[in-house]
């Protein structure tokens, strides 16, 4: 071994430690961002830190692609098909205005950010060892922003929902749309990290945040979070009894002593009053079915070349602001804000990236944990990409994508055994096993 080879695992090392500090990193600075409206320049605290983000995303894959070209193989296609929706949408926009709208920046930005950081793991950890430096980063983000989601409702950081008078909490972030995913996909990490564990632990954690996704009062969030539940009692009960499945036991007996509980201590009318609306032909789901109406119809009006490429993510915010009223920026469905934004060519490749999740997800049996949790957090997208929309939410599609690609990793998968120094000479596997704290 050459000591160039030993510098690199080193160095490796650090920059996988350094990316998984981006979800915590990320609770703190965007509801920093929100709650003291920190600007530089035009652009917000948060802006400025995931544009100088960007680029360390980029020069890392230009780094590890030169000096080990077999990355390339672990670059996601659907990665590659974002860059290209992107891109057309982008230029499209600039042919016909001469000019990208500051929502578009944003919108694409935010698209780029996540795609970037996804491609970026994906090359870099090629070892469950390495895939789980990541998920404890996300881990720790999930659980920063479940207590910031608690703390914020007692505290009076509250979003009050008028039409439900529900208070509801969504810590400081700007809404709770795109933190429920976070908060759904990050119970089940802590749950998958502690399966070993002895502990109860894990699942307190994880119940925090299954917790604090109820407190958001987000209705896709509650949807998820009971598909996942669900999920997990069918696996256990039905397709795991073996020993695969004890880790689940301990958790699945909170939630039922939780499901007993709630009628008892909750004012269940109020739970349920977000509900009320579902049944409304014009405003149900907080508008929802008048407003996918709305972009059905716009999509049908357009012409050829629209329906095919699009009309780019202003035009869609423009249209949305003219024929419903409320500035709401996009469809909060991500088939229908592909249809618009990205045209035909956009639901394409939103087919394929949610193939290439369940793809991920069924690489393992479904019988093992690592196809159980797969699983779940595909549903969790599922519910949240078809009620609420995830594409445009950074954080939450960091989540879905960093947590499939870490989770789905096997063991010394497409990596060989490496070998670094030790004081008492060389040790086969170091590298791996001495990441992970017992």
């Amino acid at each position: 071994m050459t000591p160039g080879r030993t510098s690199t695992k080193l160095s490796h090392r650090r920059v996988l430690i350094a990316l998984a500090a981006i979800p915590a990193i990320d609770c703190f600075c965007n509801q920093l961002s929100n709650a003291l409206h920190i600007s530089i320049g035009p652009l917000s605290l948060l802006q400025t830190i995931r544009g100088f983000l960007l680029v360390v995303f980029a020069l890392i894959i230009m780094k590890s692609l030169l000096s080990d070209t077999s990355g390339i193989s672990r670059i996601p296609l659907s990665a590659v098909g974002a860059a290209v929706v992107l891109g057309l949408a982008a230029s499209k926009e600039l042919i016909i205005t001469g000019t990208l709208s500051i929502s578009s920046i944003g919108a694409y930005g935010q698209m780029a950010y996540w795609v970037l950081l996804w491609t970026t793991v994906s090359i870099l950890c090629s070892r469950r060892e390495q895939g789980e430096i990541i998920l404890r980063g996300l881990a720790w983000g999930a659980c920063l922003t479940a207590i910031s989601v608690i703390f914020g409702l007692f505290v009076g950081s509250v979003n009050y929902y008028k039409n439900d008078s529900v208070y509801s909490s969504a810590g400081w972030f700007d809404t709770a749309k795109m933190i429920t995913g976070i908060l759904v996909v990050g119970g089940i990490i802590i749950l998958y990290l502690g399966r070993n564990s002895r502990s109860w632990l894990p699942c307190l954690a994880a119940g925090s945040c299954f917790t604090a996704c109820v407190l958001t009062y987000a209705r896709a969030g509650s949807v998820a979070l009971v598909a996942v539940l669900l999920w997990f009692a069918i696996w256990r009960c039905v397709i795991a009894r073996g020993g695969d499945g004890i880790w689940l036991n301990r958790f699945l007996l909170i939630m039922v002593c939780v499901c007993i509980l709630v009628p008892v201590t909750v004012n269940t009318r109020r739970l349920l009053s977000r509900w009320n609306d579902v049944s409304d032909s014009d405003r149900g789901g907080s508008g929802r079915a008048t407003f996918w109406k709305v972009a059905v119809d716009a999509y049908v009006a357009e012409d050829a070349q629209e329906q095919t490429l699009g009309i780019g993510y202003s035009a869609m915010s423009d249209m949305l602001l003219l024929n419903y009223g409320d500035d709401i920026k996009h469809t909060h469905n991500d088939v229908l804000d592909l249809l618009l934004v990205g045209g035909f060519v956009g639901v394409l490749w939103l087919i394929g990236l949610t193939s290439a999740f369940a793809r991920r997800a069924l690489s393992s049996s479904v019988r093992s944990v690592q196809g159980a949790t797969g699983v779940a957090i595909v549903l969790t997208y599922l519910c949240h990409s078809q009620l609420t929309g995830q594409i445009w939410g950074t954080d939450a599609m960091t989540y879905y994508t960093l947590s499939l690609t870490c989770v789905m990793i096997g063991p010394g998968k497409n990596c060989a055994i490496e070998i670094i120094p030790t004081r008492t000479g060389y040790s086969p596997g170091s590298y791996g096993t001495s990441l992970i704290p017992s």
